[in-house]
This record gives structure tokens, sequence and C-alpha cells, in this order.
């Protein structure tokens, strides 16, 4: 009798334990700090690893990073999902695809997520890392979320749903880029008026685009 080999099961969930806990340290020591201001040796204490095993998942600290902030955002995705979900279904159209996705992003709470990455991101002198790296948190999610709709929204084909998808994100990083600069990240009343603005006109700019008045 044979049995199946299991061992390249167990390594690869030990393999995604060690990540996780190397994220999770990481998320924990930016709380603690306010900051992403560690070494590899605290973070690798933290997590209860070998500095080595850090540099076995990631190529950098700042990689490290990067990739805790896009896990902050993935969640927030995984509420979009959950409101395009909950939306109406469109007519399989391009414009209905439109309104479930913006409709979607007027549901979900941004402005606090964006506040948080601009925090952790925006470290002078360290790194090279600034304010313009919420667009590389914003582009690591799109790839996933434009499969998933596209394999949901059989009447559009993948290349359309990655432009549009693209388009929203993209959009959505430039709004958080001057609603920073607007209103200095703060969560209020004000503020929040400013993103809802910003918003308001990225979803014109996409749905109306640049060709001259008929």
């Amino acid at each position: 009798m044979t049995f199946p080999n299991t061992a390249p099961d167990r390594r690869a969930e030990l393999k995604a334990r060690y990540r996780q806990a190397i994220l999770d340290a990481a998320a924990s020591l930016i709380r603690e700090r306010g900051k992403p201001q560690f070494s590899v040796d605290e973070l690798a204490e933290r997590a209860d690893v070998s500095r080595r095993t850090v540099f076995n998942h990631f190529s950098s600290l700042d990689d490290v990073i990067m990739t805790t902030c896009t896990q902050v955002l993935s969640a927030t995705v995984d509420e979009f999902r959950a409101a395009t979900a909950s939306t109406p279904a469109g007519d399989g159209s391009r414009d209905g695809l439109f309104d479930e996705l913006t409709a979607a992003l007027r549901n979900i709470d941004l402005p606090p997520v964006v506040a948080y990455l601009a925090g952790v991101l925006t470290v002078e002198g360290e790194n090279g890392r600034s304010q313009h790296s919420i667009s590389d948190v914003f582009t690591r999610t799109t790839e996933q979320l434009s499969t998933e709709i596209a394999e949901r929204t059989s009447a559009i084909d993948e290349f359309e749903v990655a432009i549009l998808v693209s388009s929203v994100m993209n959009g959505i990083a430039v709004v958080s880029g001057h609603w920073l600069a607007r209103t200095g990240g703060t969560l209020d009343a004000a503020s929040r008026t400013v993103w809802n603005e910003l918003l308001d006109r990225l979803i014109v700019t996409i749905r109306t685009g640049y060709a001259p008045p008929s």
C-alpha cells in the first residue's frame, strides 16, 4: 500500500505560516511606533524567526512594509468585493459594470486606509519611500480584482475589464494623493467632504472621457 506524500503540503503550510508571522510582526511594530521604524533584527525577533528566514520570504525590509500595506488595502478590497456583490446586477454592459464599481466605491470607507498608508509610507529620507508608494500598493491589488470581476462578467472581455478596473483603482490612487495634499490626512467631516468631491470628479472624468462633445 502506498501513502500520499504530505511533506510538500506541510512545507508549504510552514512557509506560509512564517511569512504571515513576519507580516503580523511588521504590522504590530508599525502600530506601536506609528512608523515603519525598525530593523530586520527587531522584526525577526518579534516574528520569532531568524534574520535569514525574513530574507527567504522578502527581498528587503521595504518589501515587507509594502506587503504589509498591501494586506491592509486587501482587507478594504475584500469589503469592495462584498459591496459589488451586494449591488444590483447590471445589464452586462461596460456602463453597467462601471456603475457597479462606482456604487461599491461610494459604500466603502477609504479615507482611514489612505491616511494609514500615508503614515506608513511617507518616511522622509528612509529607503526612498514616499507618498507616491501608495500608487504601488493600489497597483498590487488591481490585477487580482480585475481577474475576479472578469470571471463573473462574461459579457465583457478580460481586456476591457482590466482597463476599467485599472482606470478606477489608479484613479483612486490619484484621488488619495490630492486628498492628502489638501487635508493632511485628517479624518473629520470637512476632510471627508473633500474626499467625496474628489471621488465625484474621478467618476465623472472616467465616465465622460476626453472625446470632444458631439
